[in-house]
């Protein structure tokens, strides 16, 4: 069997069209970028609220 392999998916659930949740922005920028280190990226634009 290969990755992809929906094999055991119920049928109803694998014809069903893909939705994909909109991110937020600003949650995302003011995330504390310092859980990411040692990552390979880390967003320049993090914002700090003070």
């Amino acid at each position: 069997k290969s990755r992809r392999d929906v094999g055991n998916f119920d049928k109803e659930f694998t014809k069903m069209a893909v939705e994909l949740t909109p991110t937020d922005k600003l949650f995302i920028m003011n995330l504390d970028q310092n859980e990411f280190q040692g990552f390979s990226y880390t967003n320049p634009e993090f914002v700090i609220q003070v």
